[in-house]
């Protein structure tokens, strides 16, 4: 019978220069190392990902396994990576993530004392980047996107600051970036949806899929997770491009999802994006005098910054009616 409690999936893609670091941090793990796995899905790189991978297997320590494949997308490669697993638990962090050292230890612990009806953990993102002085470094600092946290409302799905959480919050999906699951609880659901090639979608997907079937998830600010930044404006918009395409597929999924507050955060979504960017576009003013009052950006960031995500706002309307009208036209055909 196997030793191995948690088994950590990490699905790869072409960017060997940052998954080296991410398998780095997992050696550092104070965690027995005969206690948990680490297996890497090769998801079609053209980059020397595989000789690295070879290369790491043959002089570490911690058991660890990886699996070619072509390129099937983000959602494949995990379940093939949950199907090839050995653990109870099965942790998912990516590729251009740096765990802390305590990382596997922590969610061991916190596993113990929750409730079996808790299918999942999850923790933050903190970014980070090679170099701050960017533009686009200085941007997704200044966003702090991946601290903001889905909290169920009592109507919607409204992202929350990590500094505002109370810890009796309900939490309605995870980010697979920083999670771990039940493996009995992946499996029960099928794992993720494989239509979400792209990251953008496909954890609520699963997560709402877990909520049918009356599970909860629990979220531990603490368990904190390293991110590297986004290298430029164009692949944050890039990025922003298929998380829009997510949403609108979870829309036409909604239908699916047995609690009211999930469906109801996907109803109307194009007016509800057309309300957003007008809204967004009437507080650009305040969001730039706001900036310049906190003394702390140079003056074109403080013009600039409230101006992208404004621009992403009318942005976001423009993804979710084309994907919106290309998967009607797809259902019609």
């Amino acid at each position: 019978m196997s030793s191995i409690k948690i088994s950590v999936i990490i699905p790869t893609h072409s960017r060997v220069h940052y998954l080296r670091n991410c398998l780095y941090s997992l050696e550092r793990q104070v965690y027995d190392k005969n206690l948990f796995e680490v297996i890497v899905i090769n998801d079609g790189s053209t980059d020397d990902t595989r000789q690295t991978l070879e290369d790491f297997k043959k002089n570490t320590e911690i058991n660890f396994n990886f699996i070619n494949q072509e390129n099937k997308g983000v959602s494949f490669s995990r379940n093939v990576g949950i199907d090839n697993v050995r653990g109870e638990y099965i942790a998912f962090t990516d590729d251009d993530c740096i765990v802390p050292e305590d990382w596997l230890l922590r969610m061991h612990h916190d596993f113990v004392s929750v409730d079996e009806t808790v299918a999942g953990i999850g923790g933050p993102l903190n970014c980070f980047a090679l170099n701050e002085k960017l533009y686009a470094s200085r941007f997704i600092q200044f966003l702090d996107e991946f601290n903001y946290i889905p909290v169920a409302r009592k109507f919607i799905i409204f992202q929350t600051h990590i500094s505002k959480l109370r810890g009796d919050e309900q939490i309605p999906y995870l980010r697979t970036s920083n999670a771990i699951f039940r493996k009995k609880c992946l499996k029960e659901v099928g794992g993720f949806d494989i239509n979400f090639k792209r990251a953008g979608g496909e954890d609520p997907d699963l997560c709402y899929r877990l909520l049918n079937l009356n599970y909860q998830f629990f979220f531990d600010k603490n368990l904190v997770v390293l991110h590297h930044t986004r290298e430029s404006i164009f692949s944050y918009f890039k990025s922003f491009k298929n998380y829009m395409e997510g949403e609108v597929r979870k829309n036409k999924k909604s239908h699916l999802y047995s609690n009211k507050v999930v469906r109801r955060s996907y109803q109307y979504l194009i007016p509800r994006k057309i309300i957003i960017a007008f809204i967004f576009c009437c507080l650009y003013p305040l969001s730039v005098l706001g900036m310049w009052r906190q003394k702390k950006y140079p003056l074109f960031d403080v013009i600039s910054f409230p101006f992208i995500v404004t621009a992403s706002k009318f942005l976001a309307l423009a993804f979710s009616a084309f994907y919106h009208i290309k998967y009607l036209k797809a259902a019609k055909s």
